[in-house]
């Protein structure tokens, strides 16, 4: 099933890339051909990543493969049938649907086994590249890379996969860039003798967090129907603590937390009081509102209601981990701001017009919490209310 790499040296030494170079030591990653580079056969076409060197596809639908300077216009790199994307690194890349609201679309998944199992309780950094394809009507949140013991025992029939995956984009950040590489990392803790890896999308389509992406200027056919992502350079490196795994999402977060305070305004509370102690939180990165902040808008929106002179002044925070994933990552540059925002739509539609209404978004620059337990910084992500009587 998955082929002996008898030319990898070889190749490793024609194809390696100073970029990939840099992001990870060869020599420590347990992924044999993890940049996709060597091959065994003549490539012609689509469906054809079973001819990679130990890799092989999870299920019965056929990845694809993509090559520079190869006479087929299909396959090719950088343009090929589904855009337009260099590798990188290297000279090649592989193709996967990850997601489609065509029942007759099913998702493509590639799988490697390791060089060697994972040591229990070892920690790993576990990372891949992905890029959306340009004619790609969608794109999705949830890919991610899925460690097991064993390979599927019937490849031959198995269709979508779902399983909990456990390296995944913990922050929901739809992956809808065509012009770049984005990475999908995290640190792994392993249970033990896991020996394959698994990349695609292992989320039901119910749950699948996905965006419509617009036609690239001067597409003339139809966009596919599909999330599909070119993959390239994958890598398992074992560590010894977070800071060896330089990834995006900077560590492990598990379950996003949400500040939950106690309510201390009753009937005798002032306007004052009531907007002082109104203060909303959010989840990490998050600008939506739950039903607790609902609420203490909807008292806020009465309030005002009541009160036809009085305005109010709204800042947004966020915590410091926030503020550097902005430093990183600019679709969170205004994330404060944003939360304000929300805040003031929400009011506008109780009735309250936005002209009572000032916004400010202030980062991490005054934190509620200077604790670093992930309830201490919960409380940073939110947004404060002051009263402004005319």
């Amino acid at each position: 099933m998955i082929k002996n790499a008898t030319l990898l040296i070889l190749l490793l030494c024609l194809t390696f890339s100073p970029l990939y170079s840099q992001d990870v030591n060869d020599k420590e990653n347990l992924v044999n051909n993890g940049e996709l580079e060597g091959y065994v056969g003549k490539l012609k076409k689509l469906g054809k990543f079973y001819m990679v060197e130990d890799w092989d596809a999870y299920t019965v639908i056929k990845p694809d493969y993509f090559e520079a300077g190869n006479e087929e216009p299909e396959i090719g790199v950088p343009s090929n049938v589904y855009g337009y994307q260099d590798a990188h690194s290297g000279s090649h890349y592989a193709g996967i649907t990850a997601f489609s609201y065509d029942p007759k679309i099913y998702r493509s998944y590639i799988f490697t086994q390791l060089r060697e199992p994972l040591e229990k309780g070892k920690m790993y950094c576990v990372k891949f590249y992905v890029s959306l394809s340009e004619n790609s009507k969608f794109g999705v949140a949830d890919l991610a890379a899925y460690l097991t013991r064993k390979p599927n025992d019937d490849i031959e029939t198995k269709m979508n996969i779902y399983v909990d995956a456990q390296v995944k984009n913990n922050l929901q950040k739809v992956f809808k860039n065509t012009r770049s590489w984005e990475l999908v990392c995290n640190v792994y803790t392993a249970l033990g003798k896991e020996d394959f890896l698994v990349i695609g999308n292992f989320v039901q389509d119910s749950k699948t967090v996905n965006e419509n992406v617009p036609a690239p200027p001067g597409l003339k056919e139809p966009q596919f129907q599909m999330a599909y992502y070119y993959i390239d350079d994958v890598s398992v490196v074992p560590i010894d603590n977070y800071s060896q795994c330089n990834c995006n999402a900077k560590k492990e977060r598990g379950p996003d937390v949400i500040y939950s305070k106690a309510s201390t305004v009753d009937e005798n509370s002032s306007p004052s009081d009531i907007a002082l102690n109104s203060t909303i939180y959010f989840g990490y990165l998050k600008t939506d509102l739950n039903a607790s902040a609902q609420a203490d808008l909807d008292r806020l929106a009465d309030m005002l209601n009541a009160n036809p002179s009085y305005r109010l002044k709204i800042t947004g925070f966020t915590d410091k981990e926030e503020a550097e994933e902005a430093k990183e990552d600019p679709n969170y540059d205004n994330v404060s701001r944003d939360r304000a925002y929300k805040a003031i739509d929400y009011l506008a539609s109780k009735g309250i017009s936005k002209s009572r209404l000032e916004a400010y978004g202030l980062g991490d620059s005054s934190p509620a919490s200077l604790g670093k337990t992930p309830l201490a910084m919960a409380k940073n992500r939110r947004v404060e209310f002051v009263l402004i009587k005319n």
